[in-house]
């Protein structure tokens, strides 16, 4: 069975925050663990004031931050220019 591209889920690897690490006053330190994110379950994503924010079908309430720019993203992604699952 051929399986076409258009039908694969769409993965990037990013830095995603370690929330055990979270120190505000430490804002040298911060931990981050490289994940790869589906971009077929992602609903939107926003920039914060130090992480992007990812908001996916699973994590709705509770976003992935993660360390790249929205602008880092959408390179990762080589524009998305499939018709993604939403």
């Amino acid at each position: 069975m051929n399986i076409s591209y258009k039908y694969m889920a769409h993965f990037v690897k990013l830095n995603v925050f370690d929330p055990s690490h979270d120190e505000q006053d430490n804002k040298n330190n911060r931990k981050y663990i490289t994940t790869l994110i589906n971009l077929d379950l992602v609903m939107y994503i926003e920039p914060s004031r130090i992480h992007s924010l990812i908001f996916t079908k699973n994590s709705a309430a509770q976003p992935i931050r993660v360390k790249e720019s929205l602008d880092e993203i959408l390179k990762l992604s080589n524009g998305c220019n499939k018709i993604l699952n939403g």
